[in-house]
């Protein structure tokens, strides 16, 4: 048998040394091995077993710790001493033991030494890693916000809202990983890292990066998607360096596991500061501020600007007033109350908010408004911390009436500047363009609101015609604004007389407008236009039915009397519950509150079809009083009034039910005529001609008295 070579023999020392945990000394034997010694495979074996016996030795010293801080000493003592098995000279193992045997020197524990054991074992390094984690994800936000004004361009598009929130979900987990992690594994070393554990980081890495390209590609327009282009470099850049570092070639004798996961783990929390910033680049919360001339925040008008923001538009006319509008708020702007903030007055703590916002990255817009002088003012949007869009307007360049009284004219103007904010804001959020009914130029939004707001003009006798100019300049500086439009349609009607007034022109011109606008083509899902919708089509309605009372051919009647049940039938279905279920709180009350008018404009409706068609079926001989179904608005007490009127008509109605319904009008009008302006229009309503000889209702209504009191027809056919 030949001898050995030197390499064999030298392996065989090795492996006796490795045997006893001598792994030092065994290691430095195989890589003593040379090529002129003979086969260095032996050597090459050797090393990765050495290797294996120092991860086999840490994991039992782990184990041995974890035992330690459970009360289980002798557990503990056995895996220290498997550990030194392995390897010899592991300090750990050894301080392992030590600690074991000082444990158990000491007397039996009590509360307060179990106490003490528990806040230095477990509260402390608790408290510790919570508090780098803490510090570690600040920093990390911090980031983002910093990278969110280079990554978002002030006019790139918002994406979906559903895209956004899931983008920022992702940031948000990769960041709190990336700040969990790094002191975790510094301070409890959870794992030993191995190649596999390398492949795995790498695989993960690839999918999060892919996946993130994925949502930026989702979100982003395909004319547009060029704008996040600095964002998908970026996302590849760290992708590919941090899998390449991954899964770097090294020399089996100096694995670099631990480096590599390093890596991997830095590359993730990049994808999601990225991420982060993306998304939160593109989030509607908006601070406003406004400065008068000399720099100081004026906390009174910036409070206003802010429920301007809000609000703006829900001092459009609330009455049922000659049937041109409904109950309930039309709001232009469908920003959240969250979404919406102020910057706090006073120098110090403005400065103090200005850098604490300056590093929030979900802090995306703020709107700086200066007041010049009284009459004119500037106005400035920030995205990001990068100026977005600016303006300077007065009083002459948006046609706006002489005020005297400085705190009205303020009002208009800060009115304007929150049109031009909202308008600025929808040209990226495209959802809050449906609450705007068409309109792009604040200028049209601002005369329109300006025009129908009862405490932004003088109460005057220029009043109607200053709104008439207002409005036909918000159609003319944009034709596209629906809202304006039927407004200035409105308003040339609403004053004029109901002896003077053309209804079948009214009702034609507003069906002819409804048929050119968007409004006609939107589905239920535009929330935003639904309430302009439903007070056209109870405009439409109720003027129809007017003109039917007006006379005419028995075919332009009939035409009339379709028209108005076309428009009724739409309306009373938009405001059932029971077909449509809104989602915005604020069309839910608009519907609760215009659904009974619905129910008795369609009740009409049906009378009046009895009253026309020949032999038609015999009326009740009471309809329901208003008054019986609970209480009654003036508003739906004269509509109900109205339907006892249309109801009296009906054929086959035998005399003392038509008188029967004469009695629940009277009595509905007198819960539903209060002012003058009510009494007036009551007067000529077309809906009382029987009624206007009446004594009782010309008591109502403030005319003269007649000798005597009409009384209802006999109930003839």
């Amino acid at each position: 048998m030949p001898d050995d070579t030197v390499a064999e023999q030298t392996c065989k020392a090795a492996k006796a040394h490795r045997e006893v945990g001598s792994l030092d000394r065994a290691k430095t034997l195989y890589e003593s091995v040379k090529v002129s010694d003979g086969d260095q495979q032996c050597a090459v074996e050797g090393l990765k077993l050495v290797a294996k016996a120092r991860q086999d030795a840490a994991k039992r010293v782990t184990a041995g710790q974890l035992l330690i801080r459970s009360g289980n000493l002798t557990g503990a003592r056995k895996k220290f001493t498997e550990a030194l098995g392995f390897d010899a000279a592991n300090a750990a193992a050894e301080a392992g033991i030590a600690r074991v045997t000082d444990l158990s020197s000491r007397p039996l524990p009590t509360a307060v030494s179990n106490g003490d054991r528990f806040y230095r074992d477990w509260v402390l390094p608790l408290g510790r890693l919570v508090g780098l984690a803490v510090i570690g994800l600040l920093v990390l936000f911090v980031l983002a916000s910093l990278s969110s004004r280079w990554l978002v361009k002030v006019d790139a598009v918002a994406w979906p809202v559903w895209i956004r929130r899931i983008t920022g979900s992702l940031g948000a987990l990769l960041l709190l990983a990336a700040a969990v992690m790094a002191p975790l594994f510094a301070m409890f070393s959870p794992f030993t890292p191995t190649w596999t554990q390398c492949r795995i980081g790498a695989l993960v890495l690839a999918l999060v990066g892919l996946g993130a390209a994925g949502l930026v590609f989702a979100g982003a327009r395909r004319n547009t998607w060029e704008r996040w282009r600095v964002l998908l470099l970026a996302l590849g850049i760290v992708t590919v360096t941090g899998i390449l570092l991954a899964l770097l070639v090294s020399k089996p004798s100096k694995p670099i596991y631990d480096v590599r996961l390093m890596f991997v783990c830095i590359a993730l929390a990049a994808i999601g500061v990225l991420l982060t910033a993306a998304a939160f680049g593109q989030n509607l919360r908006l601070q406003v501020e406004v400065q008068e001339a000399d720099g100081t925040v004026n906390a009174a008008s910036s409070d206003y600007l802010l429920a301007r923001m809000k609000g703006l538009g829900t001092e459009t006319p609330q009455s049922l007033h000659k049937s041109t509008s409904t109950p309930g708020s039309t709001p232009l702007s469908q920003i959240p109350v969250e979404e919406l903030s102020v910057l706090p007055a006073g120098k110090v703590v403005g400065a103090l908010t200005r850098v604490l916002f300056a590093l929030r990255p979900d802090r995306t817009w703020r709107a700086r408004v200066t007041f010049v002088d009284d009459d004119r003012l500037a106005a400035a949007l920030f995205r990001n911390g990068r100026h977005a869009a600016s303006a300077v307007f007065s009083r002459p360049d948006l046609w706006l009436p002489t005020d005297n009284q400085k705190d009205p004219a303020k009002a208009q103007m800060l009115t304007c500047a929150a049109a031009f904010i909202l308008t600025q804001l929808s040209e990226v959020h495209e959802e809050l363009q449906d609450g705007l009914y068409g309109a792009r130029q604040w200028k049209s939004v601002a005369l329109q609101v300006i025009a129908s707001s009862k405490s932004l003009l003088a109460d005057d006798e220029n009043r109607v015609a200053t709104r008439a100019r207002l409005l036909a300049k918000a159609v003319d500086t944009d034709p596209g604004n629906e809202l304006a439009r039927f407004e200035y349609l409105w308003v040339a009607h609403e004053h004029t007389p109901y002896e003077e007034m053309d209804f079948h022109a009214f009702a034609r011109a507003i069906d002819h407008q409804y048929d050119l606008s968007r409004v006609k083509e939107v589905f239920d899902d535009r929330e935003g236009w639904m309430p302009l919708k439903i007070r056209i089509l109870y405009s439409s309605a109720t003027q129809w039915l007017n003109a039917w009372i007006g006379g005419g051919t028995d075919a332009d009647r009939a035409a009339m009397l379709t028209s108005a049940r076309d428009s009724a039938k739409e309306l009373d279905r938009l405001c059932d519950t029971g077909q449509v279920s809104w989602k915005s709180k604020e069309l839910r009350r608009l519907q609760a509150a215009m659904h009974p008018h619905a129910r008795v404009l369609v009740a009409c409706l049906d009378a009046v079809q009895d009253t026309t068609t020949a032999g038609g079926r015999a009326g009740n001989a009471t309809a329901q009083h208003s008054h019986e179904d609970g209480p009654a608005s003036p508003r739906l007490a004269y509509d109900h009034a109205c339907l006892h009127m249309f109801t009296a008509q009906r054929r086959n109605l035998k005399a003392d039910a038509r008188r029967q319904e004469w009695e629940y009008a009277i009595e509905d009008l007198r819960h539903a005529l209060v002012t003058e302006k009510d009494k007036k229009d009551a007067q000529g309503d077309p809906c009382f001609t029987e009624l206007r000889s009446d004594r009782r209702f010309q008591e109502l209504v403030g005319t003269q008295p007649t000798a005597t009191a009409a009384t209802p027809p006999d109930g003839s056919a």
